[in-house]
């Protein structure tokens, strides 16, 4: 899913083209080649325009792959447009997975990094996209970084060609192969971090690659009255916050809950939830330890991201500087995996 509840979209395709009513299968336009055009909806009407037709979703479909642009983004496949409560607008991007796996790669890892880290990123992007899929969930942006063709380029797309339809099983079953990008020196159990029973095989292992990330360790001061204030959008009864104490530390150093002391009482929170209130960005990951400083609490951590799985800048140390063939790095990271081609 590229958008959802959005008031309007730009529209563009670089090729010829043709718009179908996605109930009927009817041609409603078709044409040489579309320049920036604004989309919307308006109750089960489709505003391409100055074209208007009687209908609660599109499909459209160009001659030349990738050639259909959204928003200044362009995407393979097909794109297909829905009308939403209250005159909003979702839209779909379906295409095969291979593609959207070479539209998701240069996205998540550096294109400049390893072939061999790369092919493992694209072996876990690709388990990961097909459990989702298994389970009838449409991805998103907040499941892998997907870009269209914006950071593909012939070697990436290779490195996906050469590892087509291979996945990880574990015991049988496709599993969620979470990835982040820097663990500081151990991952952590899958249980720990999220809580579910049905990962217990997701174990945290000792990596000690990551050190050249700029995020292996980390500090940063937070104000306490912009931590307050943030606190109070989910909490808004909380004042005068006395301590944050991280609680139940991983192997990782990741904590699965935040204890705080207020005015008001106490509070206890998931580790988690706490860091996306902070701000993802502030607090790289939930492997931290905190220090009143005056005005300010200062959180010293390491890592970043939720320390589950295969360690981004770990594969990359793997490949680059100890010789790790993709499939060495993943059997590393997670521990008991069978790869499979799934797929020719």
């Amino acid at each position: 899913m590229l958008l959802k509840d959005a008031r309007a979209a730009r529209l563009a395709v670089h090729a010829p083209y043709k718009v179908f009513d996605l109930s009927s299968g009817k041609l409603l336009l078709d044409g040489n080649e579309l320049g920036k055009t604004a989309v919307s909806f308006r109750g089960n009407e489709f505003i391409l325009g100055r074209e208007r037709f009687r209908t609660a979703g599109v499909k459209l479909t160009s001659s030349r792959d990738g050639a259909v642009e959204l928003d200044g983004t362009r995407y393979r496949g097909e794109m297909l447009l829905f009308a939403q409560p209250s005159d909003g607008l979702k839209a779909l991007n379906r295409l095969d997975i291979e593609k959207y796996i070479q539209g998701v790669l240069g996205s998540e890892m550096p294109a400049y990094w390893d072939d061999e880290a790369l092919k493992a990123q694209a072996v876990c992007a690709r388990t990961y996209a097909l459990g989702l899929k298994m389970k009838g969930k449409d991805l998103n942006a907040l499941h892998l970084a997907y870009r269209g063709t914006t950071n593909e380029n012939r070697r990436l797309n290779k490195i996906v060609e050469e590892t087509r339809g291979i996945v990880m099983f574990y015991d049988g079953s496709i599993f969620p192969a979470y990835f982040h990008s820097t663990c500081g020196g151990h991952t952590e159990d899958a249980v720990h971090v999220f809580g579910d029973d049905t990962l217990a095989h997701l174990r945290g292992v000792e990596c000690g690659f990551c050190d050249r990330s700029k995020y292996y360790r980390w500090k940063v001061d937070v104000s306490k009255a912009d931590l307050e204030k943030k606190l109070r959008k989910k909490y808004p009864q909380l004042r005068g916050v006395y301590t944050v104490v991280p609680v139940d530390p991983g192997y990782g150093g990741h904590s699965s809950r935040v204890r705080i002391k207020h005015a008001g009482g106490e509070l206890e929170m998931g580790a988690n939830d706490f860091r996306l209130l902070v701000g993802p960005k502030v607090l790289f990951s939930t492997a931290f330890s905190v220090q009143d400083n005056g005005k300010a609490r200062r959180f010293s951590g390491s890592g970043w991201g939720h320390g589950v799985g295969m360690c981004q800048y770990g594969a990359q140390k793997m490949a680059a500087k100890k010789g790790a063939r993709w499939n060495e790095i993943l059997r590393h990271y997670y521990p008991g995996v069978e790869l499979v081609k799934v797929y020719q």
